[in-house]
């Protein structure tokens, strides 16, 4: 298979790991001019549609009350750095909120830098849910340029974490297997996916979920790409697989519904002909990239 380069996995940062733990040249940093800034509320994302903005200068200090210690340092880019931080003040006119997700349909934000807004959002929510030491239950500060948080009371150091999922085309002969979640609206369908459990390797957790969600072995196990997925952090790892065989035995705690779909009715679907019965993932998914780049093949 060709190379993918999914939504949101495409960031040109340099992470800027050196300088996290200098406590001067960040607040250098943060105080140069040029210094840009990413603004998020839970999973949106603030932005100026008027003037058709996303990222604010230090100008964003003077009209709203910003905690200048829970900013994090994202990295830089030809000349430029970039920090992101939670805002909880009411907005005012010039300024509104945009989903995360809806925030790729946005033309003023090039997809070349969906990948820094994948990093913002997905650390800025690691500090809202880490707000307690997982050892002790004592509060936390942020430390390292917001790459660690350190309990007030025993000292311990957490860091960031992302979450593995595997999502797997799975295939047999000219067919693909598609499922449709507990929690999928009617009609949608996607590739299967799962986490990847403690001491397992990709490939194990692949043919693992694959026989737990839909009773089938899987073998030929192959990585393709991966994503990350900001919602709220996570990893998807895209594999590719090949069935046994056909016959299927879903587990209703998870799987609503599977279908054996033929390559020429993905390619229906992906051109929006109206005798699909189903439909696939949006645009942002990596499981739209799989499915697109498997009709692709001879």
């Amino acid at each position: 298979m060709k190379n993918l380069y999914p939504y949101f996995s495409q960031n040109p940062l340099d992470r800027l790991d050196q300088v996290r733990a200098d406590k001067k040249e960040f607040d250098r940093l943060l105080d140069d001019s040029n210094s840009l800034f990413l603004v998020f509320d839970d999973a949106n994302i603030i932005v100026d549609e008027v003037n058709k903005k996303y990222l604010f200068s230090q100008d964003i200090f003077e009209n709203y009350d910003v905690n200048k210690e829970e900013i994090v340092l994202l990295g830089s880019f030809e000349g430029i750095t970039y920090f992101a931080f939670t805002l909880k003040d009411e907005l005012k006119k010039d300024l509104s909120k945009i989903p995360l997700r809806e925030s790729v349909n946005l033309d003023f934000i090039n997809e070349d830098k969906f990948g820094i807004l994948a990093q913002g959002a997905s650390v800025l929510n690691w500090h809202n849910s880490h707000k307690f030491c997982s050892s002790c239950g004592a509060s936390t500060s942020l430390t390292k340029a917001g790459w660690r948080r350190d309990c007030d009371v025993c000292k311990t150091e957490h860091f960031p974490r992302v979450d593995s999922v595997v999502i797997m085309l799975v295939t047999f002969g000219e067919y693909c297997l598609l499922g449709r979640g507990v929690n999928f609206k009617e009609g949608r369908y996607s590739c299967l996916a799962g986490f990847v459990e403690s001491g397992e390797s990709l490939e194990e957790a692949a043919k693992r979920e694959l026989f737990e969600e839909a009773g089938i072995e899987g073998y030929d196990v192959e990585y393709v790409a991966s994503q990350p997925w900001p919602f709220p952090s996570t990893l998807m790892i895209g594999m590719r697989m090949k069935a046994k065989s056909q016959e299927l035995n879903l587990d209703p705690h998870e799987i609503a519904d599977a279908i054996w779909v033929h390559k020429d009715e993905i390619k229906d679907v992906l051109s929006n002909k109206k005798t699909s019965t189903f439909t696939i993932p949006d645009k942002i998914a990596i499981a739209r990239n799989l499915l697109e780049v498997w009709i692709e093949e001879k």
